[in-house]
């Protein structure tokens, strides 16, 4: 009996020891960090996080495992790290459209504040394209050219954004569309310059082709212009009530301890060197535009009520 309460009481002693103050504890992080990777390998969030994960590894000094978490433009990966510990060992490389626009589309296990997101890491310079070959030079050309023989014209839609994107375009002009549902914006560059569909939009790939005289591209539907396409137009200066910038952003579960979310931003802060910027414009042509939690959120809910009333129309 004597010895089983020492026991006790030595118990309790390691206890109150391991909770005093200064007591030894792990720092986070002490083992590899998980990041989920919501696109496909090769695209522009799967080489933004890639890209991050190097710089985040070395700031965090342990291993960022990158590992691919694709589908459903993001919602995939968005739903399975809303199901992980809050404990800073997995986090979740995204895009915006999966917080703001997808939870307005389809029915969804989370919304925008179900996360703590913790920064926003790149945009896309994005254009509306078609073949090299086609007799448009603007999108004006095309509009115009359309409603003089009154036809339908047809859009490979690699997102929800560029369908509500069109759809914006036929309440200005009248002009219908045929969506034609795509995986990927590889694949919709490859229906325009196969002649199955007359244009789409892309993030990304559609430069390359531009710049090899293959494609020309008309518009952009980010909220500025392209750095590196300067007089490409955006489709508000064309007299256009749409903008969408998807955001490529690093998320994670709700409930992060603030040490734990205050390592993961600086972090990802010190990756944001001049390599890390000039690497990502030339494998992608992706800008670095680094947001703060709260500036990622408040940016998050503000793209949420800017496509909020198309997504109502759509709906209808």
């Amino acid at each position: 009996m004597k010895s089983r309460l020492c026991v006790v009481i030595a118990s309790l002693a390691a206890g109150a020891a391991a909770l005093a103050p200064g007591a030894a504890l792990a720092e986070y992080p002490d083992k590899p960090v998980t990041m989920l990777l919501g696109f496909r390998p090769g695209g522009a969030v799967d080489t933004t996080g890639r890209l991050l994960a190097q710089g985040m590894q070395k700031a965090l000094g342990q291993p960022v495992v990158a590992v691919t978490k694709d589908g459903g433009g993001g919602t995939v990966m968005a739903s399975t790290l809303i199901n992980a510990a809050p404990d800073g060992y997995t986090i979740g490389m995204g895009a915006s459209a999966a917080y703001t626009l997808a939870p307005q589309m389809s029915k969804l296990p989370y919304k925008i504040d179900d996360f703590d997101h913790v920064a926003t890491v790149s945009i896309p310079q994005d254009a509306i394209v078609v073949p090299a070959k086609s007799p448009w030079n603007s999108l004006d050309d095309m509009i115009r050219d359309a409603k003089k023989g009154n036809r339908t014209l047809s859009f490979a839609s690699q997102v929800s954004a560029a369908t509500l994107m069109v759809m914006a375009i036929t309440e200005k002009t009248g002009v219908k569309f045929n969506v034609v549902p795509v995986k990927g914006g590889a694949v919709g560059i490859q229906q325009v310059l196969g002649g199955h569909v007359d244009f789409t939009w892309s993030g990304s790939g559609w430069n390359q082709q531009v710049d090899a005289g293959t494609m020309k591209a008309f518009a952009s539907m980010g909220s500025r212009r392209n750095v590196d396409y300067p007089n490409l137009p955006t489709l508000k200066e064309l007299g256009y009530a749409f903008e969408f910038t998807d955001t490529f952003m690093l998320s994670a579960p709700k409930g992060l301890p603030k040490a734990v979310l205050a390592k993961l931003t600086g972090a990802v802060k010190k990756s944001m060197t001049p390599e890390f910027e000039k690497a990502l414009l030339s494998k992608m042509k992706l800008m670095v535009d680094y947001r703060d939690p709260e500036q990622t959120r408040a940016y998050l809910h503000k793209q949420y009520d800017v496509v909020a009333p198309l997504v109502a129309k759509l709906k209808k």
